[in-house]
């Protein structure tokens, strides 16, 4: 496609559809989070194993041996190609999933470079995620709320990434910052867009494109918004029904 090269190996419809997948919310990437660095001139890279191992050993290669433990992708930024990685499982929306999460991460570290905060780098690639599946999102959530295993929000906004590592840690908090990005953008009274006036953007949207460009953020309303009420705020955010969104 115009900005994306994958190679995948179970069908040319399949690799078209990730290709196109990808193609299309990347422009939701530039609509929410703007205009990064100049274009490069070559497509980014997204390389789909054939299996578990083949991937393994390739993210071994290069040093990369930990991702397998965190999602079924990893965005390889040493390589000469920068590629994202990911392996076939037998479910095409879970690949999409996979593939969008990581190249997100592409995305912010080739348009904006290093990212200093965890929960956007990671909220923005779970939220982009679930534009493949919407209602796995909702449902888990609604599990997890229910569970030992959700992460209150204040917590979760100031982990580090080893807070992530195994698949035990991961899941959760990738489908909480996921959704909790979608209750912000589009329906928290307080940070949605549409909040101030202004129908094409709203103080979370601004605080994301402040936040992946290293500005300091700590002075934004968002951040001002949190700070003085996040226990409201994970009220609310627990309450909302997505499941009827």
């Amino acid at each position: 496609t115009a900005h994306y090269e994958v190679r995948a190996t179970v069908s040319y419809a399949q690799t078209k559809k990730v290709a196109e997948g990808l193609e299309f919310v990347r422009g939701e990437f530039v609509k929410l989070l703007g205009e990064g660095r100049a274009p490069r001139a070559a497509r980014n890279k997204v390389w789909v194993f054939p299996n578990i191992g083949g991937y393994n050993a390739f993210g071994l290669q290069n040093g990369a041996d930990e991702h397998s433990s965190i999602l079924g992708s990893f965005y390889l930024a040493g390589h000469a190609e920068q590629p994202v990685v990911a392996y076939q499982d037998g479910n095409d929306t879970r690949l999409g999933m996979w593939v969008t999460h990581s190249a997100l991460h592409q995305f912010l570290a080739q348009d904006f470079g290093p990212q200093k905060e965890v929960w956007v780098d990671e909220g923005l690639a779970s939220y982009f995620a679930f534009f493949w599946d919407w209602s796995y999102g909702a449902a888990r959530l609604e599990e997890l709320e229910k569970s030992r295993d959700y992460v209150p929000l204040e917590r979760l906004l100031r982990e580090p990434i080893q807070a992530y590592v195994g698949t035990n840690k991961s899941e959760p908090r990738f489908i909480e910052l996921g959704m909790l990005f979608h209750f912000l953008l589009n329906s928290c009274d307080a940070t949605r867009n549409g909040a101030t006036g202004d129908p094409t953007t709203g103080p979370f949207q601004e605080f994301l494109r402040a936040a992946v460009r290293g500005q300091d953020v700590s002075d934004s309303e968002f951040t001002q918004t949190f700070e003085e009420a996040s226990a409201l705020l994970e009220q609310d955010f627990k309450a909302f029904d997505f499941a009827k969104q």
